[in-house]
């Protein structure tokens, strides 16, 4: 009730009092007793007007007091730089903080007494989060406990923030719902943190194995390669001279030959080749790769399609390693592309001076444990694979300053996408 209805209230029923009771005084009581009535009447008026005076002046410093705990919570909540909200047994918002009404844009909506599918109808961005949220709400009532989760919210500029949300219900002492605390943290940089930091160590780990592959490489393969070269040479004396074992001779030198390779990859890892830069047509590099490869492709029924710019694209590279990175990463998509397969090999242009080639398949795709390890040496998929064919591959483009990247679904196709920088800043490496 306003002040200015009490005064008159309490001016009325004074007056009422006053006359009333001396008229009561007058008509009623005896003369002797009425000296006594009157002064008792007027104590009483004193008693009753004091107390109630009393009482309003109580409750007056029970609501400031109340009233500057008030300000002294929200002071605290709206400094804090998560999301604080107070909800009754209902659903209902109770308080919010500052930086929870900006997350859901509901700064200039009277909040206060309202469902999270009512405020809904206030923020058509977030409608769908605030309506989620009462589910979420519902999940943690019926565990009974506090809950904690992370939820993840759009944001406008089409990004998103991950939020650490704990959940705290209150209940009655019969076991209704009194109230629901809610408190969010933004971990979104943390996160990404903790993914740069995974990404790194993984990349170290990366870098140590290419070491040791390196310094194992330089030690054995030449020690290899000598012993190797005179025991092809004394198969292929065998197998001029003894018609009887052709099969095992040819057999044994296709094995050495394999050796061979594999000793040439290992050699190039040990000691990388000075990059020759040069400037050459990027369509020459791999319609030379393609006929090297079609009959390869033929024998496993596997189609090469091409599309390619009628302009020359010149990039400045070394085309000896770039062909043995597309030799490599077609192979691998012959190999898994067979019965009657495609693939397909584009060439786009950028404006920021960077080319795009992309080798695609439809065979049998990669897993993603196998995806996420590709590249690394020793890692293969196939039965005779070594893996350091995408080792050497990754280290071509790396050293033209260029990206690689897989996508793969598991019986669905494998995209390679490479991207490289029409100009080489040096010359020579």
């Amino acid at each position: 009730m306003k002040k200015h209805k009490l005064v008159i209230l309490y001016f009325i029923a004074s007056l009422i009092w006053i006359y009333g009771t001396n008229y009561i005084v007058e008509h009623f009581v005896p003369l002797s007793w009425e000296y006594f009535v009157g002064r008792s009447k007027e104590i009483l008026y004193l008693l009753v007007t004091g107390g109630m005076f009393y009482f309003f002046i109580n409750k007056k410093e029970e609501l400031t007091a109340s009233k500057e705990d008030e300000k002294r919570l929200s002071t605290l909540i709206n400094s804090m730089v998560d999301f604080v909200n107070f909800k009754d047994g209902e659903g209902r918002w109770i308080e919010a903080n500052e930086f929870g009404l900006r997350l859901f844009q509901l700064e200039n909506v009277d909040y206060r007494g309202k469902k999270d599918s009512e405020l809904a109808e206030y923020t058509e961005f977030y409608g769908d989060a605030l309506r989620y949220c009462e589910v979420s709400d519902e999940d943690t009532w019926q565990n009974g406990g506090i809950t904690r989760c992370e939820e993840v919210i759009p944001v406008p500029d089409g990004s998103t923030k991950t939020f650490d949300t704990i959940k705290v219900p209150l209940f009655n002492d019969d076991g209704t719902r009194q109230g629901l605390v809610i408190m969010g943290r933004d971990i979104t940089d943390k996160k990404l943190m903790i993914k740069e930091l995974a990404e790194s160590q993984e990349r170290l780990r990366r870098s140590e194995k290419l070491s040791v592959v390196g310094e194992l490489s330089a030690s054995v393969a030449h020690e290899i390669r000598n012993p190797l070269t005179s025991l092809k040479g004394f198969v292929q004396l065998l197998q001029m001279e003894d018609e009887k074992h052709q099969f095992y001779y040819q057999i044994m030198l296709d094995e050495l030959n394999r050796i061979n390779h594999i000793v040439g990859e290992l050699l190039l890892l040990a000691k990388p080749q000075a990059l020759k830069v040069t400037t050459v047509a990027i369509q020459k590099v791999l319609f030379d790769v393609i006929s090297l490869l079609s009959t390869e492709a033929s024998l496993y029924n596997v189609q090469i399609e091409s599309v390619f710019p009628e302009e020359e694209m010149l990039i400045e590279c070394e085309p000896n390693q770039l062909k043995q990175l597309f030799i490599n990463l077609i192979k691998n998509s012959i190999e898994a592309t067979q019965n009657g397969g495609t693939i397909w090999v584009s060439i786009a242009q950028f404006g920021d001076g960077q080319l795009s080639i992309s080798i695609k398949d439809n065979g049998c795709g990669i897993s993603n444990e196998r995806l996420a390890k590709i590249g690394e040496p020793f890692y293969s998929s196939k039965e005779k694979g070594t893996g350091l064919g995408l080792t050497v591959s990754f280290k071509i483009v790396q050293a033209h300053k260029g990206t690689i990247h897989f996508d793969s679904q598991k019986n669905e196709g494998t995209s390679v996408h490479i991207k490289l920088p029409l100009l080489q800043k040096s010359r020579s490496h």
